[in-house]
């Protein structure tokens, strides 16, 4: 989905002064407590989005260190350069650097024209444009925001339009994980529905046909599985967190028809890098 650069710069001003608020009122135990985002802190998790816009601001890559096990490629190395280049901090001072790393970034993208949007970027998952970049950025920021959030004991915070990117492009892997994790039997069709107080808010159905899985528009199809979630519950196992499974047991997921293959699907839902 194509959004417009206003809409992309209002989401991502949406979520990190809602995250500027929120991680404000730490304290310093719940700074250094593990989050559900493996092998970081809370803190390491502030301080991961502080670098990705730092390098945004044309800022170098601290020199690598020793990496955890739970880096497993270049993309990871980059990431916990940054963080570990700030562990030395406390949260506090992560925080005003969150700040002035935000309010630069956001002077440069609201001056943006819609072509700047367009010209060729470099992404996560290879190339596209800045447009494609800065969406990714927003579903980022949105997810690590509530897992500061979660393991902070706060809720999960749906916003209004940082929460609709990081949805869409959250269910936009849907035929991935279907075909090349699950890979069910050719033919079969599931259906995945999210939920946001027991309204539908994202609904995909994925078909395997000729060996390969993608999204089908059809109505009258028939469902083999149907795996429905909360919100929450899809974004975190979406995103590989520690806390996914939890949602199995407290009523935030339920399946219909082949239990057995929507269960799976929920279980290997994450392929967030």
């Amino acid at each position: 989905m194509k959004y417009t650069s206003s809409f992309i710069v209002s989401a991502l001003r949406e979520t990190w002064y809602s995250l500027d608020g929120y991680c404000s009122q730490l304290t310093p135990d719940q700074w250094e407590q593990a989050s559900d985002c493996p092998g970081w802190s809370v803190k390491d998790v502030l301080s991961h989005v502080v670098g990705t816009e730092r390098q945004l601001l044309g800022e170098t890559t601290p020199a690598p260190e020793s990496f955890g096990e739970h880096v497993k490629n270049e993309v990871g190395r980059s990431n916990e350069a940054w963080v570990n280049s700030m562990r030395p901090k406390s949260g506090a001072e992560v925080l005003g650097i969150f700040e002035a790393a935000i309010n630069a970034r956001l002077d440069l993208l609201d001056a943006m024209s819609e072509e700047q949007f367009d010209a060729d970027s470099w992404l996560p998952v290879g190339k596209g444009s800045y447009r494609d970049f800065m969406a990714i950025r927003v579903m980022d920021c949105f997810v690590h925001e509530q897992d500061i959030r979660i393991s902070t004991g706060g809720s999960f915070l749906a916003h209004q339009r940082s929460g609709r990117i990081a949805l869409d492009h959250l269910l936009a892997g849907l035929p991935y994980v279907v075909g090349k994790k699950v890979i069910p039997p050719e033919g079969t069709t599931v259906r995945v529905e999210v939920l946001s107080r027991s309204e539908v808010i994202g609904s995909v159905r994925v078909r395997v046909q000729d060996g390969r899985a993608a999204v089908v528009k059809e109505t009258d199809a028939i469902e083999d599985a149907v795996l429905r979630c909360t919100f929450e519950a899809y974004l975190f196992a979406a995103a590989g967190r520690l806390v996914a499974p939890r949602y199995l047991d407290d009523g935030s997921v339920t399946f219909q028809g082949n239990e057995q293959l929507a269960r799976r699907i929920y279980e290997n839902l994450g392929f967030v890098i």
